[in-house]
């Protein structure tokens, strides 16, 4: 107590609480007026810490001396006739309150109460201080094929971006649609949900190369941090990693020694076994069949110079997954090689969330549901911002549920990537199996906006929603939409509307049944669904059956989907579940 007693005598709790309050709305008035003169983040965290030492050496001040009429004395020779501790004491009381004044009003000016009136949000509500969009770098080359290689740089940081927890790091497939945009920085800001924007250029010649890079505070439009960099090719990667610890600490954010060795570790040594891996991801982002064949030919001329690549194993691995959707390649051998590159990619690198992801998707299409999870989970435990590894899981929970943490899954792929057909696709399928048939409608919409490739299956997913609304006719529309989009069905529309004209939509369903099962290799759950339409519950029973033989990926997600409703007690239906491993969903279960 005798110490307690002394500091109260020689003020020096008072003292404390005063330089704190004042430090506070030092720092806040600091803080408000650098960004006006455009200062570096530097001079700030200089400043704070100038003030935070200070607070130290202002207690030991006020221990030792005191106040006097005579000037400033030590404390011990201060005799009490002297001392003036009360009239100091009221005089810090008075500083305090002042100063609390004070605060208050640069509090309510720093960060003004928000309209709480407005019931809309939009994008610039939700924008992030850690958040960022990697936009694609200018070819500086005069060499136009040299564009995959300035790719490759803007998603090699990104990527190195995406691994740092703290930040919020948009996905390649939204920043892609910004290629010679004449948009303000502002607005593609606004419209990606961000707060900052990395952009930048790439010229490569005679085995050197040059990039500059410019961070930017987006609302103000003001450069923040930039550089050039002339290096040798086989320097890039130390480049790579210095711009994206540059940008962490530009934004304040603390690197764990993970995130900081995930981001320097090189997962090649050898330049042109790193060109050649940029080439196939360069190819493999165009999803068809050609492109897909070349990006797994230069993949394995990558692993043919380094074979300890693990990301060339990664990207090999995709090719061969991507293949079965997009190239027709057979489902046993595309998983299979799939699996086996994914693995090699592992024991090379076992934190590469891309291959985890990889083997939980296809764990997830064989239905080894607990293996599927777990990878999936993994994946995004490693890389938060990895969109695909967000999109599978989805998937995944398309299945197992519950519904709340299936749409918060999308919501956050949809935030890291607002342009993903994908992550809006499966936006519209969520509200179609929860019977929200107006929002889901008004996602496949919005889904033909974004991506007109789609087409073909938006409008055979609107052809769905408006039977169900029972507006026949937007149905009809829709399903011919469809047709008009696949060549080769572009005969039907002609014979479609002359059946639909004289024997209505339960007629057309007729015929589109008796069409659909004649072709080689149908999807067979779409012949179940049709028949599910004419209410031939065994006959859609046959068809779901022939699925599960061919082993239909997306066979599982049955369950949920409000298409085969008469289905469910059905013993053939319950069997079948019981063979794909889902006895939760069992009746009672």
């Amino acid at each position: 107590m005798k110490v307690l007693d002394e500091l109260k005598r020689r003020n020096v709790i008072k003292a404390t609480i005063a330089y704190i309050v004042v430090a506070w709305v030092l720092l806040q008035i600091i803080d408000t007026i650098l960004p006006i003169f455009e200062a570096p983040p530097w001079v700030f965290k200089t400043l704070t810490f100038i003030i935070a030492i200070g607070l130290p050496i202002w207690m030991i001040f006020s221990w030792v001396y005191e106040i006097t009429p005579e000037g400033l004395k030590k404390t011990v020779k201060v005799s009490k006739d002297q001392s003036i501790t009360e009239a100091t004491n009221k005089r810090l009381n008075i500083i305090i309150i002042i100063t609390l004044i004070i605060a208050i009003v640069v509090a309510f000016v720093h960060n003004p109460m928000p309209n709480i009136s407005s019931k809309t949000m939009d994008n610039s509500d939700l924008i992030l201080d850690k958040s960022i969009a990697v936009l694609p770098f200018v070819n500086m080359s005069n060499d136009p094929e040299q564009q995959y290689f300035s790719d490759g740089i803007m998603e090699a940081i990104l990527n190195d971006l995406s691994k740092i927890g703290e930040l919020k790091v948009i996905s390649r497939t939204s920043v892609m649609q910004y290629r010679n945009t004449i948009k303000t920085i502002p607005q593609i800001a606004e419209e990606l949900g961000v707060a900052y924007l990395l952009e930048g250029g790439v010229q490569s010649f005679d085995g050197k190369v040059r990039i500059n890079a410019q961070l930017i505070n987006a609302k103000q439009d003001v450069n923040v941090w930039s550089d050039n960099y002339d290096r040798e090719l086989v320097d890039i990667f130390e480049v790579q990693s210095d711009i994206a610890q540059k940008i962490a600490s530009e934004l304040n954010t603390v690197l764990s020694p993970s995130e900081i060795n995930e981001i320097q570790v090189r997962s090649t040594s050898n330049p042109e076994a790193y060109n050649l891996y940029m080439m196939g991801r360069y190819f493999w982002y165009q999803r068809t069949g050609d492109a897909l064949r070349k990006s797994i030919d230069y993949f394995e001329q990558s692993l043919a110079i380094d074979p300890e690549y693990a990301l060339a194993y990664s990207g090999l691995a995709d090719g061969y997954l991507m293949r079965v959707p997009y190239d027709n390649l057979p489902m046993d051998t595309g998983f299979s090689k799939a699996k086996e590159y994914a693995l090699k990619a592992l024991e090379i690198n076992p934190n590469l969330a891309q291959a985890y992801a990889t083997l939980g998707t296809i764990a997830n299409r064989e239905w080894q549901w607990n293996e599927a999870e777990a990878k999936l989970k993994r994946s995004i435990e490693l890389d938060p911002n990895y969109i695909m590894a967000r999109h599978w899981y989805a998937e995944y929970l398309f299945i197992f549920g519950p519904s709340d943490k299936l749409l918060e899954q999308i919501n956050t792929g949809l935030r890291l990537d607002p342009f993903s057909f994908l992550m809006q696709s499966q936006l519209a399928w969520y509200y179609y199996d929860e019977g929200e048939l107006d929002m889901a409608l008004e996602e496949l919409k919005t889904l033909l906006e974004l991506d007109p490739f789609d087409i073909r299956e938006s409008h055979l997913s609107m052809f769905r929603i408006y039977l169900k609304q029972g507006k026949e006719e937007e149905a009809f529309n829709s399903l011919k939409k469809h047709w008009a989009a696949h060549n080769y069905m572009e005969g039907r529309v002609h014979l479609a509307e002359d059946i639909y004209k004289r024997q209505g939509m339960k007629g057309l369903i007729s015929w589109m049944v008796d069409f659909d099962a004649k072709i080689p290799n149908i999807w067979g759950p779409w012949v179940a669904e049709l028949y599910t339409l004419l209410g031939e519950k065994q006959l859609a029973l046959d068809w779901l059956e022939k699925s599960y033989e061919s082993r239909a990926s997306a066979l599982p997600e049955i369950i949920k989907s409000a298409d085969y409703e008469i289905l469910r007690s059905e013993p053939r239906y319950i069997e079948l579940l019981k063979k794909m491993g889902l006895n939760e969903w069992l009746p009672g279960g």
